[in-house]
C-alpha cells in the first residue's frame, strides 16, 4: 500500500506533529489535498511537495529550468489530450516517451498516451502551471492577451467614434488586465502626456512600458475602467477610488482602482491583488542563517511586540503571515486586524478594517482584546492611538505582530518615539524590529557566472578585499522576458532588543548606537551574501538599498 504524503512528511521530519495535525484539520475543512494545505500554510515549499509526491508514485520530479523539451515530440500527442490531462511530452528515446504530468498517478491518461503513441510512457511529476505554460507556448493554439489587444486596438481605431461600451473597447481593457495578471504584475499604470497614452506594468517592483495608446483610444479606456470600478465617468477634476473583481482562468482576482487628474487628462492605477496559492516559509522568503535563527526564536516568545518595517510593497504582510505559520495555532487564540485580509489563515479569527463604517485599527484592537487573544496580528500602526493600544496589549501578556513605515530597523525606534510612545514602554515591550526590501532574483533558466570588474567590487567596502569572487547575472530569455530576472527575494536586517539596546532606547540614543548594540547584520551585508550566493545581482542591491 502506498504511504500517504502526510506520513512521509512526518516520518522524514519535514513537518512537526503539530503541523501535521493542523494540516489534517484544514484538509478536512476545505477538501484540499494534504500537500496543497501544507504549501498554503508555509510548512513546505511547492517544489518539495512535488518531489515527495513523485516518490509516492515513483515519478521523479522534473524541473523545466534544467530540462530541454524536444519540440518534435509535441506532435505525438494531440493538444486536447495534453490540456485535458495536464501533461507535456518531453523526450522520446529508444521506445520510451518521457512525459511531464501534473498527476503522475493518472493511470487512464498514461494508458491513453501509450495507445496513441505506441511507446512506453515514463511519467515525471512537474509543476502544473509550468506544464500549462508549455502547452500554450508549444502548441501555439491559444489566443494570447497580446493578440486580443492587437486586434481590439485595430478594430477600435477603425471606428469613427470609440465608446467605452463597444465590444472592441471592452475586449481591449479586459486583455490589458489579463496581460498584467499573466505577467505577474502587481500594478497596471495607464497615463497620458501631450501626444500619447501609455500602459505600464510593475513586475518584480520595476515598471515596464507595454503598450502605447493613441489619445483617441486613451479616454475611452479610462472611462471603461471607471465604469468597471463603479466610479463617476463625468467627474475628471478630483481623484476617485474604487474596485472590481476580474475573472482570469476561473480565478476571481480583486482589482483596486485609483484615478487622479493630471495635466493632460487622468492617470489610472489598477492594483492587482492576486491571493497567493500558498504561504512561503521564512527561509523561502530569504531569512537565512543568523537572521532566520533570531526570528524563529523571537516568534516563540509568550508576549511582546515584533515590528516589520519597510516601504509599501516590500513584503511586510507576507513576512507576518510566514511568521504566524511557525506558531502552534491549535493551542493559541490568533486574531488579526487587516486592511484588507490578504490570505485566509486556518484556525484564526481574521477581521477586516472598514474605515468608512468607523471600524478602524484602534477601534478593532480595543474590541479584540476582549476576545481573549494569545497572538494579535495588527496590519499597521498608522497613528498614535493605535500604537499606544498595541503596546498596551504587548505589555499585558499578548504577542503582537505589526508593521510600521520606516527606512531601517533602528529608524523605526525613532519613529515610535515621534508617535509619543514613552521610551520605557518601548524598551519593556519591543522584542525586535525587522527591516526589509525586495530584490529581484536572477532568472534560473538563463543564469550565468562572470568575473566582476574592479569598479563593481569598489561599490562596497565589504567587496574590496574579496579574492577572485564569482558573480552571477541573467543573460535574458523568454521565461524572464529578457530582463535576466524572475521573482524576488527578501533582503533583511533584524534588530533584536537585548539589555544593552533597552538601555539605549531609554536614553533616546542615536540609530547607529542601537545597531551596534544589537550586533545587527545590516541589509547591505545580507544583500551582499545573496549576491555571492548567486541569488541576485549587485545592480539590484544598489537599486533597492543604495
Amino acid at each position: 500500500m502506498t504511504q500517504t504524503l502526510g506520513d512521509m512528511l512526518l516520518e522524514t521530519g519535514r513537518i512537526t506533529k503539530s503541523q501535521f495535525e493542523l494540516a489534517k484539520i484544514e484538509k478536512d475543512r476545505t477538501g484540499a489535498k494534504f500537500g496543497e494545505v501544507c504549501e498554503r500554510l508555509g510548512f513546505i515549499s511547492h517544489e518539495e511537495v512535488l518531489k515527495f509526491v513523485g516518490q509516492q508514485f515513483e515519478a521523479p520530479f522534473l524541473d523545466f529550468a534544467n530540462t530541454h523539451v524536444d519540440t518534435e515530440v509535441i506532435k505525438l500527442i494531440p493538444e486536447e489530450v495534453a490540456r485535458t490531462s495536464k501533461l507535456i511530452p518531453v523526450e522520446a528515446k529508444e521506445g520510451v516517451l518521457t512525459v511531464a504530468m501534473a498527476n503522475p498517478n493518472d493511470i487512464n491518461a498514461i494508458d491513453q498516451l501509450g495507445g496513441i503513441t505506441r511507446l512506453t510512457i515514463e511519467p515525471r511529476i512537474a509543476d502544473e502551471e509550468a506544464i500549462l505554460s508549455y502547452i500554450d507556448e508549444l502548441y501555439g493554439m491559444t489566443v494570447s492577451p497580446e493578440k486580443v489587444i492587437e486586434e481590439s486596438l485595430s478594430q477600435a481605431l477603425s471606428m469613427d467614434e470609440v465608446e467605452e461600451e463597444t465590444p472592441p473597447l471592452i475586449r481591449l481593457v479586459d486583455s490589458l488586465i489579463a496581460r498584467g495578471i499573466k505577467e505577474r504584475a502587481t500594478d497596471v499604470h495607464i497615463e497620458v502626456d501631450e501626444s500619447v497614452g501609455r500602459v505600464r506594468y510593475r513586475i518584480d517592483g520595476v515598471l515596464y512600458t507595454a503598450f502605447i495608446l493613441s489619445k483617441k483610444i486613451y479616454r475611452p479606456v479610462v472611462s471603461r475602467i471607471k465604469i468597471m470600478a463603479s466610479l463617476d465617468i463625468t467627474e475628471t477634476r478630483i481623484p476617485q477610488d474604487g474596485s472590481f473583481r476580474f475573472t482570469y482562468n476561473t480565478q476571481d482576482i480583486d482589482v483596486r482602482v485609483s484615478t487622479m487628474p493630471i495635466f493632460y487628462g487622468e492617470s489610472v492605477v489598477m492594483r492587482i491583488l492576486q491571493k497567493p496559492k500558498f504561504l512561503m516559509s521564512l527561509q523561502d522568503l530569504g531569512y537565512w542563517g543568523d537572521n532566520f535563527e533570531r526570528f524563529k526564536r523571537l516568534v516563540q516568545k509568550p508576549y511582546g511586540m515584533i515590528v516589520i518595517t519597510g516601504p509599501t510593497g516590500s513584503g511586510k504582510s507576507t513576512t507576518l503571515y510566514a511568521a504566524l505559520t511557525t506558531l502552534n495555532a491549535l493551542e493559541k487564540n490568533l486574531i488579526t486586524l487587516e486592511d484588507p485580509v490578504e490570505y485566509q489563515l486556518p484556525i484564526a479569527k481574521q477581521s477586516p478594517i472598514h474605515e468608512k463604517a468607523g471600524y478602524t485599527f484602534a477601534k478593532g484592537l480595543r474590541s479584540i482584546l476582549r476576545h481573549d487573544p494569545d497572538i494579535i496580528l495588527l496590519g499597521e500602526m498608522r497613528d498614535e492611538e493605535t500604537a499606544e493600544m498595541a503596546f498596551r496589549a504587548s505589555m499585558t501578556g499578548h504577542l503582537v505582530f505589526t508593521t510600521l513605515h520606516a527606512n531601517s530597523a533602528s529608524a523605526a525606534v525613532a519613529r515610535l518615539l515621534d508617535m509619543n510612545i514613552e521610551p520605557f514602554v518601548i524598551s519593556t515591550s519591543l522584542l525586535a524590529v525587522i527591516a526589509q526590501r525586495l530584490a529581484r532574483r536572477i532568472c534560473s533558466k538563463c543564469k550565468e557566472s562572470y568575473v566582476p570588474s574592479e569598479e563593481e567590487l569598489g561599490y562596497y567596502e565589504q567587496l574590496r578585499n574579496l579574492k577572485n569572487p564569482t558573480f552571477y547575472k541573467g543573460k535574458g530569455c523568454e521565461r524572464c522576458k529578457h530582463t535576466g530576472y524572475r521573482g524576488r527575494i527578501g533582503i533583511y536586517e533584524v534588530l533584536e532588543v537585548n539589555e544593552e539596546v533597552n538601555q539605549l532606547i531609554l536614553q533616546k540614543a542615536l540609530s547607529v548606537e542601537l545597531e551596534k548594540a544589537s550586533k545587527l547584520k545590516s541589509m547591505l551585508d545580507d544583500g551582499i551574501e545573496k549576491i555571492l550566493k548567486g541569488v541576485t545581482t549587485i545592480e539590484e542591491i544598489r537599486r533597492v538599498i543604495g
